[in-house]
């Protein structure tokens, strides 16, 4: 008998086999490090936590009725991109028929709109509140290291900043169109940095254009006031001699450029929107009733009260935590070049929220100016005040991590005098370490407390889509989610801006299009889409064609002409047989279409310029 082999030992698990028997959430860890990196793998794992409620219940909404306001504006878009191929430049679901692209807080042709093409609508959007958050986190990282936090005191930034207690109301209130807030790090780096290098405001032009996209109705004025007056503390500055720095006069005028080109490339990159916008704020302004005002104990508590029954505008919906902005206190000790200039914004964005409280308040003064005359909610300028309190705070514990460092240098240089690289090494690692986990514990009490206020928030299930031949309905303003989603118009209406529902727009016809003197003809559909409609006509005699939606100058016909018959769409047809195309064309939007993909071309053709240039650089410096 042979002798048996000597026993081998276990096969080993392969790098894939134990990939596939870790846990999901290290599964997910190890793919998003793979793909994006560590430091944006956190960033999406903490942005996927803070919105977890919605993320896992993709079909549902906040309760909110904003939220089903703006969930009818995607929806629209939705339909018109997906089932018809279509730019949605006119909405027929709402109000009769209203502008999309000339509404402030649509957002159909934002960037976050692929996602809702490419996974479905609810999944998509909340999709997209991940992305924008995590977003968020990297900006204000990045903020807070160009005011000179070390990259582990930098997270209270990021944490401190986006999960914000204005950040949770963006659920609680169910508008989602204020992620665009948490693209202000974004155009703040682009702005001051464009100061002394002016093609890095192009930079914050390109995130003040995406703050507009995502229905900036309300985030593009309020960074807009903060730019001004930012401008206007770097000018003023500029003109004042400093020790150490001296008179910097000559170059005062560098704040104004840097606005000039972040403003020009915003406005130039948004022109498929600022033409309809700027005409719809002309013709239907929003409107607002009274001024607001807050004293600063109540500013003060929307800030550090740690309430779960503020309301909208009560204690602790823009919690940041009292601890946050005591934490910044050491770095005005240790880094007040950089401590002090974001304890002065702090200032300003509070005077800003109290609102109209006095003739000479910041707010009072900003409103007086013609095109800012309508800005309401002053409070919400407390987006601004927690991401500069977060970056004081990074800023603190920054230095303070490097005088521990320095310290536990000095204490190992006399313990071990003969002690080699590895004092640095181990004195820099453990006080990073401890940074770390200092700006941990005080950003996880911020984002803590936001987190559950979004957990408790009610939710509603989403409605089903059905197809039908679309027709007016009644509706109902409160449930405006509901009809784009049945494929039905809604007359009932509610909107920031005052848009006009003609009274010749009716829900109760036998067909959509109809010729005003029904013994004039016959009128059959052929097709329907939101800027299409294909009918055949037969006319024994001339006669008046109506449409029923509300007239807008966009509307064109491939025959006879168009009416605005009291504020219906009409078309004045000869007799005779004929296939009528009525399509709504917008010279605004597409005019604006062209300019925008015109200069984004042009910044790319910029942009891989730069880039070849800079590689040439480094590769003449390693040649020399």
């Amino acid at each position: 008998m042979k002798p048996l082999p000597p026993p081998t030992a276990e096969p080993t698990a392969q790098p894939a086999d134990k990939a596939r028997l870790a846990p999901w959430y290290q599964l997910v860890a190890l793919l998003l490090s793979r793909a994006v990196g560590v430091r944006w793998s956190v960033w999406l794992l903490l942005a996927a936590w803070f919105v977890w409620p919605l993320l896992v219940n993709p079909y549902q909404l906040g309760s909110a009725h904003d939220a089903t306001y703006f969930l009818h504006h995607a929806s629209a878009a939705y339909r018109s991109w997906t089932q018809y191929g279509q730019l949605p430049v006119w909405n027929p679901f709402f109000c009769g028929g209203i502008p999309a692209l000339g509404n402030l807080q649509e957002s159909s042709i934002s960037p976050s709109m692929l996602l809702p093409v490419l996974f479905g609508l609810m999944p998509g959007l909340q999709l997209a509140l991940v992305l924008w958050f995590a977003v968020g986190l990297e900006g204000a990282w990045l903020y807070a290291r160009k005011w000179g936090a070390t990259r582990a005191s930098a997270v209270v930034a990021a944490l401190g900043f986006a999960f914000s207690g204005r950040f949770a109301m963006l659920f609680l209130d169910g508008q989602p169109a204020f992620v665009g807030f948490l693209l202000a790090p974004w155009v703040l780096l682009g702005f001051e940095y464009g100061i002394v290098k002016p093609w890095a405001a192009v930079g914050g032009g390109v995130a003040l254009c995406l703050v507009l996209l995502e229905g900036g109705a309300v985030a593009t004025p309020m960074l807009v006031v903060l730019l001004g007056w930012l401008v206007l503390i770097h000018v003023l500055a500029r003109l004042l001699w400093w020790p150490q720095i001296g008179w910097r006069w000559r170059t005062a005028w560098w704040p104004l450029r840097s606005l000039a080109i972040l403003g020009t490339v915003a406005m130039l990159l948004s022109a498929v929107r600022l033409g309809p916008v700027a005409e719809s704020v002309v013709r239907w302004p929003r409107e607002w009733l009274g001024e607001s005002s807050f004293t600063f104990p109540q500013v003060w508590a929307m800030l550090t009260e740690a309430s779960q029954d503020g309301g909208y505008e009560g204690p602790g919906t823009a919690y940041v935590g009292v601890w946050l902005f005591g934490a910044g206190l050491w770095g005005m000790l240790r880094r007040p070049y950089r401590a002090w200039p974001l304890a002065l914004m702090i200032v300003l964005t509070l005077g800003l929220a109290m609102g109209h409280q006095r003739p000479w308040a910041p707010w009072n003064l900003t409103t007086k100016l013609p095109v800012l005359h309508n800005l309401r909610c002053p409070f919400r300028i407390t987006f601004f005040t927690a991401l500069f309190a977060a970056t004081a705070a990074a800023v603190s514990l920054g230095a303070l991590q490097r005088d521990l460092r320095d310290g536990l240098g000095w204490l190992l240089r006399a313990r071990r005098p003969g002690a080699g690289q590895w004092r640095a090494v181990a004195a820099w690692g453990l006080c990073g370490a401890l940074a770390l986990g200092a700006a941990g514990s005080l950003g996880r009490k911020t984002a803590s407390f936001s987190r559950l206020r979004v957990a408790t928030q009610g939710l509603e299930p989403s409605p089903r889509w059905t197809d039908q031949p679309f027709r007016q309905s009644l509706g109902n303003r409160w449930e405006a989610h509901v009809w784009p989603a049945l494929g039905l118009g809604s007359i009932g209406c509610f909107e920031e801006q005052p848009y006009p529902t003609s009274r010749g727009v009716r829900a109760d016809l036998a067909a959509e299009e109809y010729l005003a003197d029904a013994a004039a003809g016959t009128v059959q559909r052929l097709s329907w889409s939101p800027h299409r409609i294909e009918l055949r006509v037969h006319t024994s005699r001339p006669a008046r064609l109506r449409i029923n939606q509300n007239w807008h100058r966009g509307w064109r016909s491939s025959a006879g002409v168009v009416r605005n018959d009291g504020g219906v769409v009409a078309i004045d047809l000869p007799a005779g047989r004929r296939t009528l195309v009525v399509e709504h064309r917008d010279p605004l939007v597409w005019g604006g279409l062209a300019i925008s993909w015109a200069t984004l071309a042009f910044l790319l053709v910029l942009a891989a310029g730069q880039g070849w240039r800079w590689r040439q650089q480094q590769i003449d410096a390693g040649r020399s």
